[in-house]
């Protein structure tokens, strides 16, 4: 008799432990994540704090636990919609780079808490993440500014002893809420910060940007009104000083100047797999009497991806009439099979029909060596427009995206109207 009771009891055990662990377990699968605005941070070196902003939302099933991320970033929006749940446990992939967030929602302390991993060919990183609900606030100083820092600001980062250019182009944005938000980015020879966005709070500027590739933070103070002083950071790497002074006159180097022909060549050639793993050269038929673009980019590089956007838009309105855009495509990696992978991501996500050819790893020497009728390779992107017979136009270093405001829109309509010319030939 014991031992039946005994028995019994054991299978009690067992069969109370079962019902409890899934209830648990159901109580987890069922739990859901707040919707609406969070405040994120990503910890930087030397204690530096970046802070962005995202967006979580669900579908109408109500029975839907599993939410989309939307990363904020003034204008711009990311959306992060492969999203994995396990229990109280999310990876969250960066929309086409290398990389996800992977964080555990502890309800107690309503946090997000865990890891942004970004994989790269040549420079991993990891950094320490944390996410609050309902807090659209990005930076939490909030004092009167003491400065307008709107307009442009000759700028110069400053590393070991070397110091590049950049123009700074902030304005504000204020509503009858909220004081003193900013928003712009660096222009520089080779492309731009994107969109960042921040806020100015008595005499500091806080400017951040987090897109999935990139992670950058700008504080500086200015010392009045013309001068600023500060640090940048960018992923996991070290700050960098950067000086930026008031100067609406303040000019680049014109970005058609950068990159050139070596001498003694009109043309160029190149022959690279598509994804298909066909070798494509600029002299199949299907280019003969062609306006052609070439567009040098990788799909780890997100002023690539806002360019990607707009030849995509000028591919389906001028390949009607005799614009053929190709892409070659330096990745992170040196596999074939993995390289495809990524590319075919990006061209699903962004919508791409132009051809995208797998060229080499992301590396600025390859690219030179695997194009040596160019006098190097400075920036991805770099583009080259080739006339119906196949002689280089113009090369076109860097990109300015969206986030550069007038720039942007100064660049889509001189080369909208030179693809124009170039078919009127």
């Amino acid at each position: 008799m014991k031992k039946i009771l005994s028995l019994f009891s054991i299978i009690l055990f067992l069969t109370s432990t079962f019902i409890f662990s899934s209830c648990n377990s159901k109580k987890e699968n069922d739990m859901k994540l707040p919707s609406g605005i969070w405040r994120a941070t990503l910890q930087q070196q030397e204690g530096a704090v970046l802070p962005f902003n995202f967006e979580v939302n669900y579908s109408e099933n109500e029975n839907d636990t599993i939410p989309t991320f939307t990363l904020i970033n003034g204008e711009e929006k990311i959306l992060l919609d492969n999203v994995v749940k396990k229990g109280n446990v999310f990876t969250i992939p960066m929309h086409i780079f290398e990389g996800e967030i992977v964080a555990e929602w502890n309800a107690a302390n309503q946090k997000l808490v865990g890891k942004w991993n970004r994989r790269s060919f040549t420079n991993a990183s990891s950094l320490d993440f944390s996410a609050t609900p309902n807090t659209k606030t990005r930076f939490e100083a909030n004092q009167t500014a003491k400065f307008d820092l709107s307009g442009k600001w000759e700028t110069y980062f400053l590393s070991e002893g070397d110091s590049s250019a950049a123009l700074g182009v902030f304005e504000k944005i204020e509503t009858a809420d909220v004081k003193g938000n900013l928003k712009g980015t660096f222009l520089t020879t080779t492309g731009d910060y994107r969109y960042l966005f921040g806020s100015v709070s008595n005499d500091s500027l806080y400017l951040s940007c987090f897109d999935g590739s990139h992670a950058f933070l700008f504080v500086a103070k200015a010392e009045n009104s013309t001068t600023l002083k500060g640090k940048f950071w960018s992923g996991k790497g070290q700050p960098v000083d950067f000086v930026a002074t008031r100067n609406p006159n303040f000019t680049l180097p014109k970005a058609d100047t950068l990159t050139y022909l070596k001498e003694g060549y009109e043309t160029i050639t190149f022959e690279f797999p598509n994804l298909e793993g066909t070798l494509i050269s600029l002299d199949n038929p299907k280019y003969d009497g062609k306006v052609r673009i070439v567009q040098l980019l990788g799909s780890w590089c997100p002023n690539c991806m806002d360019e990607t956007n707009f030849l995509t838009e000028l591919y389906s309105t001028y390949n009607p009439k005799g614009l053929e855009i190709i892409g070659l495509a330096y990745e992170q990696t040196e596999d074939f099979e993995d390289a495809k992978k990524r590319l075919e991501r990006m061209k699903k996500r962004l919508n791409v029909e132009y051809e995208i050819l797998f060229a080499g790893r992301a590396d600025k020497q390859f690219a030179a060596q695997t194009l040596p009728m160019l006098n190097h390779v400075m920036s991805f992107p770099t583009t080259i427009f080739i006339d119906k017979t196949g002689k280089v136009r113009k090369i076109h270093t860097g990109f300015s995206g969206k986030g550069t405001g007038e720039y942007y829109d100064n660049y889509v309509e001189s080369t909208t109207n030179f693809v124009e010319k170039l078919l009127s030939e």
